[in-house]
């Protein structure tokens, strides 16, 4: 009998049912707006008429997570929800513990690139300075709607970006839990009405715009330096990559990074079904989202 799954919200919500029709899922789709022609437009009509779910993917806005999360779990096996997660880090303890039952996982697909990442850390292991980058130069998403409306997104590239950068650094350094902190920087560099241009949406110039555009963290581990940096718009050019080198040494290795192949997103997804009565597993997935929750809020 194949597996099924529910994807909530049509945004990123279109890979996901594309990754999991590909590993051969019954895929349910959900979406408020009617224009998206998903099945459903209500969730609890869902919910009704499917009683199982093996996976759930919730690809909503920030401020929805924790109220859907909550609608699902008691329906599904896992539940995969989009970064940045919910609003702190005691929230996300709290779905935990009120559904134990239930397997949570804050999406962390760039940590399944696979032979990407073993190059990376050979690197890594010859370097004392890590610069792990995700610069746009000028792509703020969908400038003025929740997207940056703090009470709603819940902060700005901190919240959508530097998730992803947070899970490579996770994976890429073993002790990243005893990591120190050396600096910490979450800006607000632009106002509303100075965005002319992005490539992810609308601008809604009667919007709000009151989250950070910047977001960097170094950190101290195991005698490296780590530099992370999201930025949504530094006007200076792209760069979406990772940086190696150490000082005095003219070696430097700079690996591209890019967006996720689909791979990624598959090799999540079934990591996680393979692993559903691993508990050590879902310890370690919670140590580290309880972690990245920590470090964005």
């Amino acid at each position: 009998m194949n597996k099924r799954s529910l994807v909530i919200g049509m945004g990123i919500g279109r890979l996901y049912k594309e990754v999991l029709e590909n590993i051969g899922y019954e895929v349910i789709t959900v979406d408020l707006n009617p224009d998206v022609q998903a099945m459903y437009t209500d969730i609890n009509k869902c919910l009704e008429e499917y009683l199982k779910f093996d996976t759930v993917h919730i690809c909503t806005p920030n401020f929805t997570h924790y109220n859907i999360a909550e609608q699902v779990a008691k329906q599904a096996d896992i539940v995969f929800v989009e970064k940045p997660g919910v609003k702190t880090a005691d929230d996300w303890l709290k779905l935990i513990s009120e559904y134990p039952e239930t397997r949570f996982m804050m999406v962390k697909n760039n940590q399944y690139r696979g032979e990407s990442l073993d190059i990376i850390k050979e690197s890594i292991k010859k370097s004392k300075l890590i610069n792990l980058l995700w610069i746009n130069n000028d792509r703020v998403p969908n400038p003025g709607t929740w997207f940056t409306t703090k009470e709603l997104a819940y902060g700005g590239v901190s919240r959508d970006l530097m998730p992803h950068l947070l899970s490579l650094f996770i994976k890429l350094e073993p002790d990243y839990m005893t990591a120190d902190v050396k600096e910490y920087a979450k800006l607000q560099q632009w106002t509303l009405d100075q965005i002319t241009h992005t490539d992810y949406g609308i601008i809604k110039k009667d919007g709000i715009y009151d989250v950070d555009d910047y977001c960097g963290f170094k950190f101290e581990v195991n005698g490296r330096i780590w530099n992370i940096v999201a930025d949504w718009r530094s006007l200076e050019g792209d760069q979406s990559q990772i940086v190696c080198s150490t000082p005095g040494i003219n070696q430097v290795d700079s690996i591209e990074l890019g967006l996720c192949h689909e791979s990624a997103y598959e090799a999540m997804i079934q990591t996680a079904v393979k692993n559903i009565n691993n508990n050590q597993f879902w310890l370690e997935q919670l140590i580290q989202d309880y972690w990245i929750h920590k470090r964005i809020e």
